[in-house]
């Protein structure tokens, strides 16, 4: 009984999406993004930020480290100056953007950027997408640029033999297909309800191995 409540609705919204898909639009990834500037840009030129205008503290510099496939990898965080931001305005990020990665693996991954802080600047081979809400969602927007359709042509236009990357050209030609934006709303309910119901059962996994770890260690030490 897995998902299955989940599961229930998912399979009655697809077939409902399936009946209406002829009235999907195909797009330009560039059409998605607000119409305004720096709604969808690149990180520096590394001349630009460099080792040296790394900090301890500061605006957070987001990193390829950081860019996981539809999740934000926490892990690893540098900073640079309040000053150095400034100066790189163009290529601040901010939270609920979407962050794509010009080099694999997976080439053109993207994340939401989170909210731990009020703004972010990308390195150098990130690319902010800031999605326009009137008409697009976000959350299904980062669904379409992860799926395995919008991934093949992102490495179809890529170069590279060792690593694979794609250009910010490149990228903003790259099409996806979007319903209206409420059919786009449903998808991303769903989609949130079913990441809530992963991460209930993830802990609940996790709750499980720890038992049973104590439970053998109670054993071994009688």
């Amino acid at each position: 009984m897995i998902l299955s409540t989940t599961e229930t609705r998912i399979n009655k919204h697809l077939a409902q999406l399936s009946n209406s898909k002829e009235k999907w639009k195909e797009l330009k990834l560039i059409d998605v993004a607000k119409k305004k500037r720096h709604s969808f840009t690149g990180g520096p030129f590394g001349s630009n930020l460099k080792a040296k205008d790394y900090t301890k503290t500061g605006v957070r510099i987001i990193q390829l480290q950081n860019i996981g496939d539809g999740e934000f990898l926490n892990d690893y965080a540098i900073f640079t100056s309040k000053e150095k931001a400034d100066e790189l305005f163009s290529c601040n990020i901010f939270p609920g953007d979407i962050i794509l990665s010009k080099m694999g693996d997976p080439v053109a991954r993207a994340t939401i950027v989170p909210d731990f802080d009020e703004r972010y600047v990308m390195a150098s081979d990130g690319i902010r997408l800031e999605v326009d809400n009137a008409e697009f969602d976000t959350i299904f927007i980062l669904e379409a640029i992860n799926s395995f359709v919008f991934r093949k042509k992102a490495i179809r236009h890529s170069t590279g033999t060792t690593r694979q990357r794609i250009g910010l050209g490149d990228l903003r030609k790259l099409t996806l297909s979007a319903p209206s934006l409420d059919e786009q709303q449903k998808v991303a309910e769903l989609i949130k309800a079913m990441d809530t119901e992963i991460d209930l059962l993830s802990k609940k996994l996790e709750t499980v191995k720890n038992q049973k770890k104590g439970l053998l260690q109670q054993l071994l030490n009688k």
